[in-house]
């Protein structure tokens, strides 16, 4: 996709409504991100071999570059304003671009949002949900009004109120942990298929990836209590707890488990436990967002290993391969997985 004409689109007005939105969405899109990293380095790139500046790249680029991936903050440089032998017309143009894309967003959100949220309002006393959703191969972290903070894993959503700080609800499909700001007026709740949990001042991880469809609930801090959808009775979890169920479970339980293997996927780390190829396929195509096409039989083997974060799919796919005993081809958001 052309995200250059993409932005000169937007602001000439040539986007429809479903576009522009479509495109205020990528903005805060890793895809996004890279795409603007990469027009800064291409003009650094340019600087460079010109020889236009005056200051040690080597050690102004190692700081830039020093932010581990994931969920880091931006480098903020304080230093004090560098020397130039040239106009810096160029990143000026640049930056101004990045402000019109902000301002064009508030401008838009301000003209086609809030008349839509007033009418909504005023027909129904219910409260508005918000809904975040990411696509297979994106995760992001969510900071809600009250202070708590969702992780959201690939491939899945969550929705929760306008009013979250009096109306503590999530709703979740897929998988998220959950860092719970302490407030005992108003208790914490989630939502997923059925299943209710419930926590005032904790940190859990919630999961519905599973072939069972079943929702499994692990508590790494503090106490929640387990709900079904029409049963009155709670299961509590402690500290290092989990217990996976559906909503028509007869007698759910808990165990004992390594939360630490649960909550990887939050640093980028993935990892294997005895894996079915099924079950491997899945997370593969919520991990990178790629389709997994199979021919053949499948192995019955099963998968065990850890992959460090920002590990290639390639380079995943290779040591399974020699595991499980098949072969495969990457075509870009296309693996083909054969087993003779």
């Amino acid at each position: 996709m052309d995200h250059k004409k993409r932005i000169d689109d937007f602001y000439s007005g040539k986007l429809s409504p479903q576009e522009a939105l479509e495109f205020l969405e990528w903005l805060e899109s890793p895809e996004a991100e890279e795409f603007l990293s990469a027009e800064i380095i291409q003009l650094w790139s340019e600087k460079i071999k010109s020889q236009d500046y005056t200051w040690d790249n080597n050690l102004l680029w190692q700081k830039i570059n020093s932010e581990k991936s994931g969920y880091a903050k931006p480098f903020i440089s304080k230093s004090q304003p560098l020397k130039t032998r040239i106009s810096f017309s160029t990143w000026t143009k640049y930056a101004a671009a990045l402000a019109l894309i902000a301002l064009s967003a508030y401008a838009y959100f301000s003209t086609q949002q809030q008349p839509e949220t007033r009418v909504l309002t005023e027909a129904t006393s219910s409260p508005q949900w918000i809904t975040r959703t990411n696509p297979s191969g994106q995760k992001t972290k969510i900071l809600l009004s009250d202070g708590s903070t969702i992780y959201l894993n690939s491939a899945s959503s969550v929705s929760y109120p306008e009013d979250f700080q009096t109306n503590r609800k999530v709703n979740l499909e897929g998988e998220a942990f959950f860092e719970v700001a302490k407030d005992p007026d108003h208790p914490f709740s989630v939502e997923a298929k059925g299943i209710t949990t419930t926590a005032l001042g904790t940190s859990f991880n919630i999961s519905t990836f599973n072939r069972q469809d079943k929702v499994a609930v692990t508590l790494v801090t503090g106490k929640v209590k387990l709900q079904q959808l029409g049963n009155s009775k709670e299961l509590e979890l402690n500290p290092g707890e989990e217990s996976m169920l559906a909503v028509d479970e007869p007698n759910p339980i808990k165990y004992q488990v390594n939360t630490r293997d649960r909550i990887l996927w939050i640093d980028g780390v993935l990892k294997f436990q005895n894996t079915t190829f099924p079950e491997m396929v899945d997370i593969l195509q919520r991990w990178y967002g790629v389709s997994v096409k199979v021919s053949g039989n499948p192995s019955s083997d099963k998968a065990t290993g850890t992959f460090d974060n920002n590990e290639s799919l390639r380079n995943v796919l290779h040591v399974l391969s020699e595991s499980m005993g098949f072969t495969y081809q990457l075509n870009e958001k296309e693996v083909f997985i054969h087993f003779k």
